[in-house]
């Protein structure tokens, strides 16, 4: 879930305004298939079928554009930085910000 959250986070704006909000009841709301489909007045299977959907997109859009794995690559590299600064090593703290330039 947690990735699939990422996924949401950066690339759901590319997702229609219907297939977002299905999938923001899923994943911030926690509902179930059958209580999506209950609230969009659909049935179970339809709501089953557009999450799948967004996934699948969604997924698409990461292999295609990276920018969640980018995003994680990122951030481990800047804690290695700050980890290297907390324990006074510069020099190797430059070396990975050297590395990115």
């Amino acid at each position: 879930m947690l990735r699939l959250n990422e996924l949401f986070d950066v690339y759901g704006e590319l997702l229609t305004n219907y297939q977002r909000d299905v999938l923001s009841d899923f994943l911030k709301y926690n509902l179930t298939f059958s209580e999506i489909a209950e609230n969009r007045k659909v049935s179970r299977q339809a709501s089953f079928m557009v999450l799948n959907k967004c996934i699948k997109k969604l997924e698409n859009f990461e292999e295609k554009v990276g920018a969640v794995k980018a995003k994680k690559e990122y951030k481990e590299k800047i804690s290695a930085v700050v980890n290297f600064l907390e324990k006074g090593n510069v020099k190797s703290a430059l070396n990975i910000l050297k590395k990115e330039v």
